[in-house]
């Protein structure tokens, strides 16, 4: 601690300000610890001291000095080789700028590569692409390979963050967009200078390759087969070379066209990336040329993340050509932790994964309707493995541009069609007289421009990592109650409006019933992300799977109401149209057809719903009969109770009025008091009949496949367990939800 010179007792000394001159007292460094243990010891518990100047927060951020968990530049001090910059290597001539072997230059680019992807995994840049010397002045590389490929890196790396920064959809643990200070090249080169540098390097490798076959087609004389071993060798390291060039060339290009407007640049994008995903299987057949980490770093250890600490932390001496880790060790914060870089193999297992996904979501960039737009979100933010946070992020920047979706559609007019597909209300039927007036359309705007920003923040929420979702659709569903409020009072408007005005219509709940399934189908995505993120207990089960049987319940009524309202509508504009001829007729044939597979994908779904609900309830007899036999272990709730805990886990969802909260009461009153375990299995086996009965009779999709499996297995599991099998015995009971991730496998043993 800086202290100045006293002749009194150590404690009475005074803190010299950071703003005074250094130069204006004498200055002394002073041990204070044993005075400040002293003074801590008569402080009692839970106190502290606060001072003008000093107070929780400063001593949470105070920094201990040459403490090496603190201390960044304390590593620095003690690495047994000297750090030095790529402009003082470059002066001494400690470093190679040209002539590279071809293994050289292999093993640079690779982990080069390999560095970009820990940086996409969390890192930050100073410690993972900037770690390369190469990167630091890349006009002082005279080879035109390497140079063009860490211009392209770098090119890579601003899009990508710029990509990252306006997606929002990280934590701060995901990624990190600090730059430190490095430059990204940005300004000083364009997109067109560094494209034509990596078509240069492409050409440059192209001739060497070409004079090598050459001399492979030419080779004659005794030493002809050692020769042409050696130059097959110099081939195959040439061709790995250029697969490198094109597949950076191809990653630049399809981040400059993805950043073009209105998704203009999506085919060749998607060009790009079928040819970046060809050249990724090109670089794994190749990645044993290249050379690698020595000594006692990565290749002698099997853990590589404790290898690579262990060369961070200044033990090992040999070292990547053109990378040391602790060059930027002065630009981290306090505690940094060493980076874990990935392996060759895993950065390009990334690459091809982040890719494939990429061409998912130009699929999703073509889409048009709301419900398909949604529904494509939801089944991608699903997939396993979870999405990375490159293709979520890319996914939410096209999505939402300049205010409209994919740069395209006005969010409003999407509303207005989904709605329209969903209940056909009148007030947004061209055949309705009222549907012209200003007040209507005033109403219906305003609907609209309300359920706007909610499905907004609803589709954002699926962009995040699943972790994350719960949390987020907390946050939607205050947004979506008030929606709903306002939904049902304008329905009521227009539905009195319609009653006395043109009675032949009926306008019901139109807007509020679209409204509902849209509530119905996030509550039961929360409640089913808590098994997917195990938060419920083994215990808690039955009451997951009562409020999931409400749920589809709700959103089987929702559906059935909603269809009977529009094909109320859709008799009423039909038989307005019924005197239509020529042209006309051929136009009402195909809006009928339209209609009528409109009405069998309704039905479908509707099924498929009902499935599910037989579903939930055959599992919720049969952990109730388990429940019953002791089979499941019950909690003592000593300051507690069941009621309480019921409450506590689904408080979220009761803030919407439709539908209504479950109560503990309305939770008890599925079971019989006086039911037995037998009848209860038995009580199981017939929701689970039905559910397999409606699956048999539906088209089958690849997620009803995995939810009759479900079905089917659980079924035998209930026939076993009513047969009396093992009653008096002591079994052993498991949920498996490898099958599938919301509705397990009741497994005994």
């Amino acid at each position: 601690m800086k202290q100045t010179e006293s002749t009194g007792d150590e404690s009475s000394v005074q803190l010299v300000e950071s703003s005074t001159p250094a130069k204006s007292k004498k200055e002394t460094w002073l041990d204070v610890t044993e005075t400040f243990t002293r003074c801590a010891q008569e402080l009692g518990i839970g106190e502290l001291l606060h001072g003008e100047k000093f107070g929780l927060e400063c001593a949470m951020n105070a920094m201990e000095i040459m403490d090496p968990k603190m201390d960044p530049n304390c590593e620095r001090k003690r690495a047994q080789r000297k750090i030095c910059s790529f402009r003082q290597l470059l002066e001494g001539g400690s470093i190679k700028v040209k002539d590279f072997s071809s293994d050289e230059l292999l093993g640079i680019m690779d982990e080069l590569l390999t560095c970009l992807v820990t940086w996409l995994e969390g890192q930050c840049l100073a410690q993972t692409v900037f770690t390369c010397l190469y990167t630091h002045d890349v006009t002082a590389i005279e080879d035109r390979a390497l140079k063009a490929f860490c211009v392209g890196i770098i090119k890579i790396c601003s899009y990508l963050r710029d990509v990252i920064f306006r997606g929002g959809v990280h934590e701060d643990e995901d990624q990190q967009t600090m730059t430190f200070g490095f430059n990204l090249l940005e300004k000083d080169v364009t997109d067109q200078k560094a494209t034509s540098m990596l078509k240069e390097a492409d050409d440059v490798v192209s001739r060497s390759i070409r004079v090598l076959n050459a001399s492979v087609k030419r080779g004659t004389g005794a030493n002809a087969q050692a020769d042409t071993t050696d130059v097959k060798k110099q081939l195959r390291c040439s061709n790995a070379v250029l697969s490198r060039i094109r597949f950076c060339k191809a990653l630049l290009i399809m981040c400059v066209q993805l950043d073009k407007l209105q998704c203009s640049g999506l085919d060749a994008a998607r060009e790009q990336t079928a040819a970046a995903i060809k050249h990724t299987s090109e670089l794994r057949e190749t990645l044993d040329i290249g050379i690698r980490r020595e000594g006692n770093g990565i290749n002698g250890c099997c853990n590589r993340s404790l290898a690579f600490a262990y060369c961070y932390f200044s033990v090992c001496v040999a070292l990547m050509l053109g990378f040391e880790p602790l060059v930027n060790q002065r630009l981290l914060p306090a505690s940094p932790r060493p980076p874990a870089i990935m392996s060759r193999e895993q950065a390009l297992d990334y690459i091809e994964t982040s890719l494939r996904e990429m061409q998912q979501v130009y699929c999703i960039a073509n889409l048009s309707s709301l419900h398909t737009i949604q529904g494509s979100c939801s089944r991608f933010s699903w997939q396993l493995p979870f999405p990375t946070l490159l293709s979520r992020s890319y996914l939410i920047c096209l999505f939402w541009e300049r205010e409209k979706v994919f740069g395209k559609y006005n969010v409003d007019e999407l509303i207005r069609e989904a709605v329209q597909m969903f209940t056909s209300p009148p007030s947004l039927c061209a055949k309705s007289k009222l549907a012209a007036s200003q007040s209507v359309k005033d109403i219906a705007d305003e609907f609209a421009f309300g359920c706007a920003q909610p499905m907004l923040d609803l589709f954002q929420a699926q962009f995040y990592h699943r972790s994350k979702h719960r949390q987020r659709y907390f946050n939607v569903f205050k947004k979506l109650a008030v929606v709903q409020a306002d939904a049902e009072k304008r329905d009521t408007v227009l539905h009195n409006m319609y009653r006395t005005g043109e009675p032949e219509f009926n306008h019901g709940n139109c807007y509020s019933a679209w409204l509902l399934r849209i509530i119905l189908h996030t509550l039961l995505e929360y409640v089913m992300l808590g098994l997917e993120n195990e938060l419920y207990a083994t215990h808690e089960l039955h009451y997951v799977f009562v409020y999931v049987e409400y749920l589809l319940g709700w959103l089987g009524a929702c559906l059935l109401q909603s269809d009977k309202i529009r094909q109320q509508t859709e008799v009423q504009v039909a038989k307005q149209q019924s005197k239509a001829k020529g042209k006309k007729k051929k136009e009402q044939k195909k809006k009928a057809s339209e209609i009528a597979a409109r009405g069998r994908g309704r039905e479908q779904e509707l099924l498929f719903v009902q499935a599910q609900q037989c579903l939930a309830r055959g599992l919720l007899k049969m952990i109730e009969g388990l429940r019953l036999e002791g089979h499941l272990p019950q909690p003592k709730f000593e300051f507690g109770s069941e009621k309480s805990r019921f409450e506590h886990r689904f408080k979220a969802l009761g803030m919407f009025e439709t539908p209504g909260h479950m109560s503990y009461g309305h939770y008890l009153s599925q079971f019989s008091p006086d039911a037995t375990s037998l009848q209860l299995y038995e009580e199981a086996m017939q929701p689970l009949n039905k559910s397999k009965q409606i699956l048999d009779n539906t088209p089958v999709s690849d997620e009803q496949q995995v939810v009759m499996k479900v079905v089917k297995t659980n079924l035998v599991v209930a026939r076993l367990l009513a047969s009396g099998h093992k009653k008096d015995q002591k079994i052993e009971v498991s949920f498996d939800f490898s099958t599938h991730r919301y509705y397990p496998i009741v497994r005994v043993s």
